[in-house]
């Protein structure tokens, strides 16, 4: 069957970025150089944040593409490791998971299923992740005699810390999607049924904020994330004086101090859903 990658927006402010290349959805290729295409699409429309579903039941991405690597890693030997980065195969899959997380917009990876090796490192590279009850997620790279060359060393130390990073990595087996959340690793688990639904969802609730808010505060932790903690904390007032300095971040204020003034709570006064 043929790679389909679709473009929709199902709600204001939100791209969909739905993939399908069935049986499993091997990354890589097709897939990824899509993808990419897709990202691009969204940020030219106005959206605030996408979404990275699959269309395949059962299957996030399975992992990437065992014979794509192998042919990438023939062709570095022939060119040699010092090629500039166009001449490499592998240049444009290794973009997308530093796509996902550099895009000015927020990106959600909504797990259906198996998202192992390259599939849980496109998980990890996005700034938010949610998961079906019966997703799984894994670096079973070890068994296959290399290891996790997309974040599974790296981004993902960083969500669960060093031990429980390095248990998976040498283990090799995959975790459930409830584990991953006790972890740290993702956001939210729900029910197979709502994933979808859910994952548009909590995408809308954060695309009504004020798009250069959600870039800030993006930003911010971004930077902030492996630097000195005065260096971070001085990076972050840099940002936020540049943020809160626009007009229109001070209109912005202003209207909620009034909703304050005015006897309104914080939830109606900032406007937070109660729920």
């Amino acid at each position: 069957m043929p790679v389909t990658v679709n473009v929709t927006y199902p709600a204001d402010g939100v791209g969909l970025i739905a993939f399908s290349d069935p049986p499993m959805n091997f990354g890589g290729g097709e897939l990824g150089a899509r993808i990419l295409d897709a990202i691009e699409e969204v940020e030219g429309s106005g959206a605030r944040v996408f979404v990275l579903a699959s269309d395949t039941p059962g299957y996030f991405i399975a992992h990437w593409h065992l014979g794509g690597i192998v042919e990438a890693m023939e062709g570095l030997a022939a060119i040699g490791n010092n090629a500039p980065p166009s001449r490499r195969p592998y240049g444009a899959n290794r973009m997308l998971f530093e796509r996902v997380g550099d895009s000015p917009l927020v990106s959600i990876a909504a797990n259906n299923g198996q998202a192992w090796g390259g599939g849980a490192e496109l998980s990890w590279g996005c700034d938010l992740r949610i998961a079906a009850e019966s997703a799984t997620y894994g670096q079973p790279e070890v068994a296959i005699g290399i290891p996790p060359g997309a974040g599974g060393c790296t981004r993902l130390a960083r969500l669960i810390g060093p031990a429980k990073c390095l248990e998976m990595i040498l283990d090799g087996r995959p975790i459930t999607a409830r584990e991953a959340l006790t972890l740290g690793a993702i956001n939210k688990v729900v029910p197979d049924d709502d994933l979808r639904a859910e994952a548009i969802a909590w995408a809308a609730h954060i695309a009504q904020w004020p798009a250069f808010s959600l870039a800030a505060c993006k930003q911010s932790f971004v930077e902030g994330r492996d630097r000195d903690i005065y260096d971070a904390r001085r990076n972050e007032q840099f940002i936020f004086g540049n943020t809160a300095r626009r007009a229109d971040a001070i209109e912005i204020m202003k209207a909620a101090q009034a909703r304050y003034d005015a006897g309104m709570d914080s939830y109606d006064a900032l406007g937070i859903p109660r729920e």
